[in-house]
This record gives C-alpha cells, structure tokens and sequence, in this order.
C-alpha cells in the first residue's frame, strides 16, 4: 500500500537525483580496488598510488600494477533498527532514515548498480536480495516507514559477522542508523569502503525544556521521572558530545567515512556533502 508519505518520498528522490548529481557521485568509486589484473610499466598519467613497488625496486623501471574496470558498483544499503529511532520533533528518526535510504537507493539503481538493502536489529529484520529493479524503492522505503522499532536493539557484532558473511564481492556499504550505545564496526572487512550516516535530532542534542518529566526507555521500556534543570542539562550535553567525540574516533580508527544528517535537514544535500568529504 503507498501512503501518502511513501509517496511524498518517491516523488522526492526521483525529482532530486534525476536533476542533481548524487549519481554521478556515487560513480566516482567506480574503478578503485578492482580486481588484478596484470603489471605493466608505468606511463605518464597513470596513477602512481597503482604502482607496484616490489617489482620497481628490482631496478627495471617503474612498474604499476593494472586492474579490470568494473561496469557496475555493488551497494550495500543497512538501515539499523532501534528504538531510539522512534524519536522526532518535526518528523522522527525513523522517517528520515527512511528518506535518506530514499535517495541512496534510487542513485544507485539509476546508475544500474546492484542494490542490497538490509534491515537489522538484534539479528536480521529483512534482506532485499541484490537487484537493479527501481519497483524495490516502493518495498524497501515503505519496509523502513512502516517498521515497528520499539524494543529493539542493534547488535553490533551479529552485523558485522552477518555483513562479512553475505557480502562476498567489495561493495561500497551505507551504515544508516543513530549509532547511540556501544558502536563496534572493527570488524567490517576493510576491503570494502563504508559510510556511516548518523541521523539525529537536533532537539535530542540539545534539549531546551526544564521541570519534572517522566522517560520511557525505547528499547527496554522501563519508565524513570526525574528532574531537569540547568545543571542536569548541561550534564547530558557533555555526556552525549563526548559519545559523539569517542564515535569519530572509531569510524576514523577503522576507515569508516562518517558524517550526521539531522532530520530536519536536506537530506539530499548533505549526502551529497558527505559523499564528496
């Protein structure tokens, strides 16, 4: 069934990426960590990152080491499930993880790329297997607005056991998640290059509101009253930045491309700033 928000989206991301570039951008990473080939000697305006250095030091000259071109990506989508996603002033989380998976699938399957699109939480909530069929936007955004996060929990390790398991091929992989809680990508194969979009609100990271409230806890659903005030307020800010600070440094440690996507935000735009870096 298309509801109307699955459709303010579809029409979205079509009109987008059909008139802006995302695509082409996604098409840069054609063409690096391919599969060998031969080595040959080096000539002008060939990539020196490519040079072989082994076969060089044997005193024959430059060599450089020459790949088979690839036609087509191989992109891996992974939308992580948990229940702090159902969280949003404007719109939650959840709906603008659903648009930024949106616009990532439709760039890849407009430049006929494979598409994998995952859906993960404590184990594995849906696969959509590999295809260059546009119909899978309609089945995977409608997959992430409809879901039902509550309660759930991402497992980091049974996803990276999973991803390494499934992914056979290099792949350029999307992360789309919030990425609160204990964060553990160490153990992705490196030869893949990754990106982790962090989604958030931005009243989540800086809340203005004082006085007694009552919490409930998404994902294990206890309840806890307490008290804001000033201090208690400043207290969480510091908290959460210096999650965010010990997060960077897991994504840079590990290779992992990174950048936030707030929900009120273009979000074509800032994938398209991230992906340029």
């Amino acid at each position: 069934m298309i509801t109307n928000r699955l459709k303010e989206i579809l029409l979205k991301v079509k009109k987008r990426v059909f008139t802006g570039n995302l695509g082409n951008t996604l098409s840069t990473f054609k063409g690096t960590g391919l599969d060998f080939s031969e080595i040959k000697d080096y000539v002008i305006g060939d990539d020196v990152r490519a040079i072989n250095w082994k076969s060089t030091a044997k005193g024959l000259g430059v060599k450089v080491n020459l790949f088979n071109e690839e036609r087509e990506l191989n992109v891996i989508i992974a939308y992580l499930v948990n229940g702090s996603i159902n969280f949003g002033t404007k719109v939650t989380k959840q709906d603008a993880m659903a648009e930024v998976l949106g616009f990532l699938s439709y760039s890849a399957l407009k430049n006929s790329d494979n598409l994998t699109t995952i859906f993960y939480d404590e184990q594995l909530e849906q696969l959509f297997k590999p295809t260059k069929k546009l119909g899978v936007l309609e089945d995977t955004i409608g997959y992430a607005l409809n879901l039902d996060p509550i309660g759930k929990n991402v497992d980091y390790e049974s996803f990276c056991t999973f991803l390494n398991s499934t992914v056979k091929k290099r792949s350029l992989i999307f992360l789309i998640g919030d990425f609160y809680g204990a964060v553990d990508l160490s153990t992705i194969s490196h030869k893949n290059e990754v990106y982790a979009l962090i989604v958030r609100d931005r009243f989540e990271e800086n809340p203005s509101f004082k006085g007694d409230i009552s919490l409930v806890d998404p994902i294990t659903l206890s309840e806890d009253d307490m008290s804001l005030d000033k201090s208690s307020l400043k207290e969480y800010r510091r908290l959460l930045s210096e999650h965010d600070q010990e997060l960077a440094k897991h994504f840079l440690k590990h290779k992992i491309k990174f950048g936030k996507i707030y929900s009120d935000d273009d979000k074509y735009i800032k994938i398209s700033q991230i992906l340029k870096g």
